[in-house]
């Protein structure tokens, strides 16, 4: 008989079989509170302005940090919008591209309301569409 360095004899180990990789049949308590603790860093994250993208883009499948990640983004444009705003030359600016960007959405539904055409505007038409009028 060889001698080898690994033992043969189960018993001197004191283990008899090779532990699973798989994360199935162990800790599925703890596999909830984990998602549950990493859900509630998401939603901390999600209101701190520039981490908002963060949960948005790593943690798609918990809906919680969904949601607060969807909020977050919002405040983060509002409150890159209000930066904008403190700019005094640029705020100007930004009114003046709203109305050309205004009055061209105007044609355009002018244009397609006299050919029969129903064209969904991209922001505006969905903005109208949540509505209830």
């Amino acid at each position: 008989m060889v001698d080898s360095f690994f033992s043969q004899d189960d018993s001197a180990t004191g283990k008899t079989d090779i532990p699973s990789l798989d994360d199935t049949d162990q800790g599925r308590s703890s596999g909830t509170e984990q998602d549950r603790d990493r859900a509630v860093i998401a939603a901390v994250l999600s209101y701190i302005p520039f981490l908002c993208l963060v949960p948005l883009l790593q943690m798609r499948d918990n809906e919680q940090a969904r949601f607060h990640s969807r909020q977050g983004l919002i405040l983060f444009l509002v409150e890159l919008l209000a930066l904008v705003f403190l700019i005094p030359g640029l705020s100007s600016l930004v009114w003046k591209m709203v109305i050309i960007v205004a009055l061209g959405a105007s044609v355009a539904g002018i244009i397609f309301g006299l050919q029969g055409k129903k064209y969904k505007l991209p922001i505006i038409g969905d903005l109208a569409d949540k509505m209830k009028i």
